[in-house]
């Protein structure tokens, strides 16, 4: 799925992203360590540099690294300790997990709940495609799990600059309309869109953005189909493992997408044991992360 055209000025998609361009949406210092990471050749140091200008920000990546989650042989108290013993790809994605946050926090209770929730649902996706990485040693961990956290970016860019109410949204999803359409009745344009054509905004690695398109099968020569299909797969093992916490003995119903799966190279008898592998590594980083 490709973003839609911005040259209209009377395009949906091209007016919400002047809101977001004309605003600090993202910090800065994420801008930076994007920039910097999409080279395989970028220094260490250069990424301690751009998270250190920010106090408060390193602060917040060093309290996320010295989380249990993470079972650290001792207390790091600086970035560069952080890069020593979590590695350059590690660090990268504990920053965007603290950049990204305050994306997904709402004003009003009603849109803390819901932004919340896809929070949420973004931190369990990353988690999981991270998890599939590593299980099928397809793609680069820290790289999916960026790709996962970013997924529903364009869901909150909707609900907070989009020219459409996203109760509408629910509303019309509960009668059975799908959610893409969904949006773009309420919106004229979708999530999808929205995170593709932001992401090309902000200078994303390439493999990045053409994973955000995590619900379409991509093409055998698109670099970033790893990292979408493990989103993908990701995203669909988060709603199962919601559902299964909030509903335990029943049988979730959900269906993991095909293409994925072979894309990964997941047969049907491993199916069961990565379910279940996902949902103990949600588990584990919800106790440990919050």
């Amino acid at each position: 799925m490709s973003a839609l055209p911005i040259d209209s000025l009377n395009d949906p998609l091209a007016e919400l992203l002047e809101k977001v361009d004309g605003l600090a949406v993202l910090p800065h210092v994420v801008f930076k360590v994007l920039e910097i990471s999409a080279s395989e050749d970028a220094p260490p140091l250069d990424l301690e540099r751009a998270i250190i200008v920010d106090p408060g920000f390193s602060s917040k990546v060093l309290t996320l690294a010295n989380s249990a989650f993470f079972g650290l042989p001792r207390r790091v108290t600086s970035i560069r300790e952080a890069i020593l013993f979590l590695g350059f790809r590690a660090v990268r994605s504990l920053a965007m997990t603290v950049g990204t946050y305050d994306m997904f926090v709402g004003k009003s209770d009603k849109e803390s709940l819901r932004r919340r929730a896809w929070w949420r649902h973004s931190v369990d996706t990353a988690v999981c495609s991270k998890a599939l990485a590593f299980f099928t040693r397809k793609a680069q961990a820290d790289d999916c799990y960026t790709c996962g956290l970013l997924h529903l970016i364009g869901k909150t860019l909707l609900d907070r600059f989009g020219n459409g109410d996203y109760d509408r949204v629910a509303i019309m999803t509960a009668t059975g309309v799908p959610e893409l359409d969904a949006e773009s009745r309420v919106f004229g344009c979708n999530h999808i869109d929205v995170a593709i054509s932001a992401a090309e905004r902000w200078g994303f690695p390439q493999a990045l953005v053409s994973g955000l398109s995590y619900l379409t099968q991509p093409d055998d020569d698109d670099a970033g189909r790893m990292p979408r299909a493990c989103t993908a797969l990701g995203s669909a093992l988060a709603n199962i493992a919601q559902y299964r916490q909030q509903h335990p003995g029943e049988e979730d119903g959900h269906e993991l997408p095909q293409w994925a799966l072979d894309l990964l190279g997941i047969g049907e008898e491993r199916v069961e044991m990565v379910v279940e592998q996902s949902i103990g590594a949600i588990a584990a980083a919800q106790l440990h992360l919050g």
